[in-house]
C-alpha cells in the first residue's frame, strides 16, 4: 500500500498558500492576549474616570466602563466582553464608591449602580457579540463563494485528473483553514494519499469506509474514534475512487460544510470523469 504516491506534478507551495490565506483577526489572538487587552482598557477607563472625578463629581461616572465592554465585544467576542463588564463593576466599586479602596459598599444606592453597570455591560456585550458573529458568518460566506467560484474555473482549466485532485487539496485547505487530504483508492489495497498531514490508521480506515458506503464519515465517531477527519466520497464513473477529508477544529467548525463539500465533490468528480472516461 502506498500512502504517499503523488497524483501528478507537485503543486506549488501548497503549505505557503495555507499559511498566507489563513484569515486572522483579533478574535484569533491567544486568549491571554484578549483578556490582557480587556484589563488594559479597564485601566485606561479608570484613569479617565479618575481625571473627571478629581475635579467634578459626575453621577453617571460608571458608564465610562461600558466603553471597554463594547470594544472587547467588537474586537474579541463575548468572553472577553463579559470579563470587561465584571472587571468594570469591580474596579468602579473599589475606586469610586464609598468607602473607597475597598470592595465594601456603604450606600445602598451604589450597590444598585454597580449592579446596573454589570447588567448594562452584559446586555451590551451580548448584543454586540451577536451582531459581530452574524457579520463574521456573512463575511465567511462571501469569501467561501468567491473561493468556490475560483475553484470551479480551475476545474474547467485542469488538464488531468491528478491536477484536479491537487487543486482540490489546496482549495480545501484555503476554504476551511484546516488540514485536508485527498485520497485515491484503486483495486485491492491500492491507496494513494495527497496531504500535508500524516494520517493515522483509524483515519485511513474511516476513509475506506466513506468510499465503500458512499456516505460521509464524521470525525471521532465509533468505530473511528481516533480519526480527526470528516470524509466525503466523490462519486465518479472511474474505477479509481476519490475521497475528500478535512480535519476541522472542534471548537471552530464552520457551519453548512456539507453543502460546500457536496459542490466540491461534484465538480471534482465531473473533472475526473472528463479526463478518465
Amino acid at each position: 500500500m502506498s500512502l504517499d504516491k503523488p497524483f501528478g506534478p507537485p503543486t506549488s507551495s501548497v503549505a505557503e498558500k495555507f499559511a498566507t490565506t489563513r484569515e486572522m483577526d483579533l478574535s484569533d489572538a491567544p486568549s491571554v492576549i484578549q483578556y490582557l487587552a480587556s484589563v488594559i482598557m479597564a485601566a485606561m477607563a479608570t484613569a479617565i474616570a479618575a481625571g473627571f472625578d478629581r475635579y467634578q463629581a459626575i453621577p453617571n461616572l460608571s458608564l465610562i466602563y461600558v466603553l471597554p465592554v463594547i470594544v472587547s465585544s467588537v474586537a474579541f467576542g463575548l468572553g472577553p466582553a463579559l470579563f470587561s463588564a465584571f472587571l468594570g463593576a469591580l474596579v468602579y466599586n473599589f475606586f469610586f464608591t464609598e468607602p473607597r479602596f475597598s470592595l465594601a459598599v456603604a450606600d445602598t444606592a451604589n450597590i444598585w449602580a454597580i449592579a446596573l453597570l454589570f447588567i448594562v455591560g452584559c446586555v451590551t456585550s451580548t448584543i454586540v457579540a451577536a451582531k459581530r458573529h452574524d457579520k463574521g458568518e456573512l463575511d465567511r460566506f462571501h469569501r467561501q463563494q468567491e473561493k468556490l467560484g475560483t475553484y470551479a474555473q480551475q476545474m474547467l482549466d485542469a488538464t488531468t485528473a491528478e491536477e484536479a485532485r491537487a487543486l482540490t487539496l489546496s482549495t480545501l485547505m484555503s476554504l476551511f483553514q484546516a488540514p485536508a487530504v485527498v485520497l485515491s483508492v484503486g483495486h485491492g489495497d491500492d491507496l494513494a494519499i495527497k496531504s500535508e498531514t500524516t494520517l493515522v490508521p483509524a483515519e485511513v480506515d474511516a476513509a475506506r469506509e466513506a468510499c465503500a458506503s458512499q456516505t460521509c464519515v464524521e470525525a471521532g465517531v465509533y468505530p473511528f474514534d481516533q480519526s480527526r477527519f470528516d470524509f466525503w466520497p466523490v462519486r465518479t464513473r472511474s474505477e479509481r475512487k476519490t475521497i475528500l477529508g478535512v480535519a476541522f477544529d472542534p471548537d471552530r467548525r464552520p457551519a453548512h460544510t456539507d453543502a460546500a463539500m457536496s459542490m466540491i465533490a461534484l465538480m471534482l468528480g465531473a473533472t475526473i470523469d472528463r479526463h478518465q472516461i
